[in-house]
C-alpha cells in the first residue's frame, strides 16, 4: 500500500518545526520496520492574519510503502511520536490515508487552504462526513486543517517541495546532472523553460537541493547565473528573497 502520512504541528517558537518533526517521525517509523519511506514533501498554505503560524504555514506529508494491516499501527506510532515532541501552545494534526483512496474533497481542502482561511470546525465536519483517520491535539487543533489538506496536495502529484529523501542533504558542491539522479530519486533536471538538461551538464547545488513534484514526477529546477546552473531555491534565498 502507498501511504500519506501528513502532519501540521502549527509550532510555537519551542518546537523543533513541522519539517523536522516529520523527518524524526519518517526515520522512526523507518527503524520500526514499518513503512519505507519514499520522500517527504512540504506543501505551503496560505499565510493570512487570522491564521495562527510560527513563520510559513506550511504541512509535511510523508509517503510510504506500507503494509495494510500495519495503518492502525502506523496512525498510533505517528500520534504517540507527536505527543512525545508536542510544546504547550502548538495544535498538532495528523491525517493517514492510503494514496488511492484519497478522496476529491481533500484536494479541494488543500487547494482552498493555500488560498483562503478555513474554519477548524469545517475541517472536522470534512473528516467526519468522509470517516477518514484523523487527530489533533492542543488548545484548537488547528493542525488538523494542514493535515487533511496535506494529504489532499501530495495526492495530486503536483504540490509540494521535497523536504527529505535519500541522497539530497548529502548532495554537496557542483555535479553532474547523472549524478544527482543516480544518487537520489530526482527524474530531471529542468531550466526556468522546462528544458531538460542533459546528463551531462554540471550543476552548482550551493548544498541546498529540494526538488518539486510536478506532474507526478520529481524534478530539480536549477537557474543560469554566472556562467553556471544553480539550484534556484538557494539562489533566490542567496539574493534575499526568502524560500520559495
Amino acid at each position: 500500500m502507498n501511504l500519506l502520512i501528513a502532519i501540521d504541528d502549527t509550532d510555537n517558537k519551542e518546537s523543533i518545526g513541522t519539517g523536522r518533526l516529520a523527518r524524526m517521525l519518517a526515520q522512526d517509523l523507518t527503524d520500526s520496520g514499518l513503512i519505507k519511506q519514499k520522500g517527504i514533501t512540504r506543501h505551503q498554505f496560505l499565510v493570512h492574519p487570522d491564521i495562527p503560524y510560527t513563520s510559513h504555514n506550511s504541512c509535511a506529508c510523508i509517503e510510504a510503502d506500507a503494509e495494510t494491516a500495519n495503518t492502525d499501527k502506523i496512525f498510533d506510532f505517528s500520534k504517540n511520536f507527536i505527543l512525545a515532541h508536542f510544546n504547550e501552545g502548538a495544535n498538532p494534526g495528523l491525517c493517514v490515508l492510503d494514496r488511492e483512496r484519497v478522496p476529491k474533497e481533500l484536494v479541494r481542502l488543500g487547494r482552498r487552504a493555500q488560498t483562503e482561511v478555513i474554519a477548524i470546525e469545517d475541517a472536522r465536519k470534512l473528516a467526519d462526513q468522509l470517516g477518514i483517520t484523523v487527530w489533533w491535539h492542543g488548545d484548537t487543533g488547528q493542525g488538523v486543517i494542514g493535515a487533511m489538506g496535506g494529504i489532499g496536495l501530495r495526492s495530486t502529484g503536483n504540490d509540494g517541495k521535497f523536504i527529505g529523501m535519500e541522497g539530497i542533504r548529502e548532495m554537496e558542491g557542483t555535479v553532474t546532472v547523472g549524478e544527482i539522479c543516480r544518487k537520489t530519486s530526482i527524474m530531471r533536471v529542468i531550466t526556468p523553460t522546462g528544458e531538460v538538461l542533459g546528463e551531462n551538464e554540471t550543476v552548482n547545488t550551493m548544498n541546498w537541493i529540494r526538488p518539486l513534484l510536478k506532474d507526478g514526477n520529481i524534478v530539480l529546477p536549477v537557474l543560469k547565473e554566472e556562467d553556471e546552473w544553480r539550484t534556484i531555491e538557494k539562489a533566490k534565498r542567496k539574493k534575499g528573497k526568502g524560500k520559495i
